[in-house]
């Protein structure tokens, strides 16, 4: 039996902009947190779709296979090149865990929130710890999210409530209904 409750991913061209995100976040809560990067936006929305059926135990385990480059470019432009005093919203968007902070904070969750560098097998490595925390009935629910963008962007949220060995994404949510949004 899938432990998968529910699933969403959202896709779009690394070109769609802050402003395109921002807005088709706005079908899915009723006011969007100021001053985030595009990092921030993108996993929002893939786990915002799935708050109806999130519990506040709820762990939170999120992965990205780079930061926010746009965020971390300007901090670094503002720090090394010009030698200013970085930009609070700069500083604080840099620390990956920000991420996991607004999504915690927009979906009420009260369990664990880890960040983690994705590699080829990031879905793995999510299940891994969030199956030790369920295990250990820490948790009732897990949330595991991946945002990764090249030429386009690519954010995936699974909710599951026992521990999985799934290869990844597709065969975390076999059997159920994904939703999908594109930009």
């Amino acid at each position: 039996m899938n432990p998968t409750i529910a699933a969403c991913s959202v896709s779009g061209d690394a070109q769609d902009t802050d402003k395109d995100l921002k807005a088709a976040l706005i079908n899915w809560l009723p006011t969007t947190p100021r001053r985030i990067d595009r990092l921030i936006l993108q996993a929002l929305l893939c786990t915002a779709p799935l708050k109806a059926k999130i519990r506040r135990d709820c762990g939170l385990y999120l992965a990205s296979r780079h930061p926010a480059r746009a965020t971390m470019g300007s901090l670094l432009d503002s720090v090394c090149v010009h030698q200013l005093q970085p930009k609070p919203f700069e500083f604080v968007n840099s620390v990956s865990n920000a991420a996991g902070f607004h999504v915690a904070a927009q979906l009420g969750l009260e369990g664990p929130n880890l960040f983690i560098g994705a590699g080829p097998n990031v879905w793995k490595h999510l299940q891994a710890l969030a199956g030790l925390d369920l295990a250990d009935g820490l948790i009732g629910q897990a949330l595991l999210v991946m945002i990764d963008e090249d030429d386009e962007f690519k954010a995936q949220a699974v909710l599951i409530e026992r521990p999985s060995q799934a290869a990844d994404f597709a065969e975390l949510t076999a059997g159920i209904d994904v939703l999908q949004l594109q930009l």
